[in-house]
């Protein structure tokens, strides 16, 4: 019996001892590694390219598709900076930013490539929008490059130009007939939006390559490779895009013509008034002004008309692109934006006009 009790009392020592060694073992052992997000099919190729250069920082090296700080553009501009010199920027003088003191950051200020969200705030943690980058991105080509020649007329009219900030219009213009930077579709620029990663690396590559081709050829500037748009009724469009938007959410009230409510004819009346152009004031006599145009070929501006029973007009609005019009729908409703490619009002469309020449 005692040796048997002393033949288990060592098969239990051995199991705990095995199972401790186990333990050791999986613990002291390599760690699962952390999969990073690869980028985009159609960013790869400029991506890998600014890897191989080190045209791209090690911070945002993964997680592409994750959207960009300004910490993190800031950086980034800097060092395609330092590329376009030739020369790393050394800091010198007083930090302006009390929420960081990021050296990068500091040196990108001092050449003039970045500013703060105010005097002395910088907010690297918020993401970049679209307006920003480009306007830092243009900075950036005109610190490094102050000798290139940036006259011309460079303006493209996005249809939602009128949300781009004025001190961004002329970077987005610019950057655009230069082929750096693109719209989002339909013809539009999303200026508050976000960038990611890849975007933003692969539009400083663009920047990159695009003054490189310049320098190789001796030109001092770069090549401007598609035309801006610039039609003659921009400045009534441009106008009528400021409008619009101090009257959203304001109340509907049947023959309202503003400037505190609105029918749907009304809201038209009155937005179209303050462009100098005089309308009739119900829906079915506006429907005779102007020339007609066909659904597929609506711009910013033209008049949509609406039939309940698809005979009669009962309801009027302005397409403001992108399929969506703006309208002042019924009672106990509010100036908004709707859209024309589903639901009620693309059962109900009946024609539209043009009257901005």
């Amino acid at each position: 019996m005692k040796n048997r009790a002393v033949k288990y009392k060592w098969i239990i020592i051995l199991t705990l001892i095995m199972f401790m060694v186990s333990n050791i073992t999986y613990a002291s052992g390599p760690l699962p590694q952390i999969q990073v997000q690869a980028p985009s099919p159609w960013a790869r190729d400029d991506i890998e390219k600014a890897i191989e250069i080190r045209l791209i920082t090690e911070k945002i090296h993964g997680d592409y598709q994750k959207p960009i700080t300004r910490e993190e553009f800031g950086e980034l501009a800097l060092e395609l900076f330092e590329f376009l010199v030739g020369e790393e920027i050394q800091l010198e003088g007083d930090n302006p930013f009390i929420d960081t003191d990021n050296p990068k950051i500091v040196a990108a200020n001092k050449v003039g490539i970045i500013e703060g969200k105010s005097d002395d705030r910088f907010s690297p943690l918020e993401n970049i929008t679209r307006e920003e980058l480009a306007a830092i991105l243009y900075r950036t080509l005109l610190a490094a490059k102050p000798r290139f020649d940036y006259s011309g007329d460079h303006e493209h009219y996005y249809n939602d130009y009128y949300l781009i900030s004025p001190w961004a219009k002329k970077a987005v213009d610019y950057l655009y007939v230069t082929e750096i930077i693109n719209g989002v579709g339909d013809n539009r620029f999303n200026p508050k939006g976000n960038t990611t990663r890849e975007e933003a690396i692969v539009t400083v590559k663009r920047m990159y390559d695009k003054v490189l081709a310049a320098e190789r050829e001796r030109k001092n500037s770069l090549t401007i490779s598609r035309s801006g748009v610039k039609r003659t009724e921009n400045s009534l469009i441009l106008k009528l895009q400021n409008l619009i938007p101090k009257e959203l959410g304001k109340p509907y009230r049947w023959g309202g013509a503003g400037p505190n409510s609105y029918d749907c004819s009304g809201l038209v009346y009155y937005l179209y008034k303050n462009l100098g152009i005089n309308l009739p004031r119900t829906s079915r006599t506006q429907a005779s002004a102007g020339t007609y145009v066909s659904k597929k070929d609506l711009q910013y501006g033209d008049l949509v008309f609406f039939a309940r029973n698809g005979k009669t007009i009962n309801h009027v609005g302005i397409y403001v692109g992108n399929g969506n019009f703006v309208h002042s729908p019924q009672s106990g409703d509010v100036v908004k934006i709707s859209t024309l490619m589903s639901g009620y009002y693309s059962r109900s469309y009946y024609t539209a006009r043009r009257v901005i020449k």
